[in-house]
């Protein structure tokens, strides 16, 4: 048996998904508020038709159009919701750089700690601060030995990037910003990946 090629497949889907818009009878305002609450299943199936073909406002105005008169559906807020997450899809990477701007920490005042419990620290008071159901995700690139490097620092009400900051370096370490993770690692690697070529050496003359 021939399989059917993606592209195929996908010309397939589209015109499933026109059907669905075009070939059932869909009127949003014109239906019977008395007799239904809650979206119909052939108006949520246009509204789905519509915002996997990327017409957006299309979905969002007859989505809006039936909780104008139902707010309260479930169904249409949802199908609402993941409108406009399709419409402004999210940055991982920039979420969490935000994040680790505008959480504060209180106070950081460590004397010879080892570095990952330090950063381990930073970990715990940054979800109590901002009430995050799941800490942040710390991911170490770095040799053991550097793990146990000490850190001395006394550090109020600041934030966590900073803080952050402060602690790889007297360490030896650096972080950056992954888009699910904080990712820390020796500061050779980071200077040797940054060391720009020399200049040429120059000819040398023809006596």
């Amino acid at each position: 048996m021939m399989k059917r090629s993606n592209s195929a497949t996908n010309c397939v889907g589209v015109v499933a998904l026109a059907n669905v818009l075009f070939c059932v009878p869909v009127s949003i305002a014109g239906m019977d508020g008395a007799s239904t609450n809650r979206l119909s299943r052939a108006d949520e199936q246009a509204v789905v038709a519509l915002e996997r073909m990327g017409r957006y406002e299309e979905a969002e105005a007859r989505c809006m159009q039936w909780l104008q008169q139902h707010p309260n559906d479930a169904a249409a807020q949802r199908l609402l919701a993941e409108i406009e997450d399709r419409k402004h899809p999210r940055n991982p990477r920039a979420d969490l750089m935000g994040q680790l701007d505008v959480v504060i920490i209180p106070e950081v005042n460590v004397q010879g700690a080892g570095v990952a419990d330090v950063i381990e620290l930073l970990r715990t008071e940054s979800q109590k601060v901002s009430g995050a159901e799941r800490p942040l995700n710390f991911v170490w690139q770095a040799p053991e030995s550097l793990k146990t490097a000490k850190v001395t620092l006394n550090l109020r009400r600041v934030p966590l990037a900073i803080a952050l900051k402060y602690v790889t370096e007297s360490a030896g370490l650096r972080y950056r910003v992954d888009p699910y993770a904080v990712v820390i690692y020796p500061a050779a690697v980071d200077a040797t990946e940054r060391v720009p070529p020399g200049p040429a050496a120059p000819a040398a003359s023809k006596p």
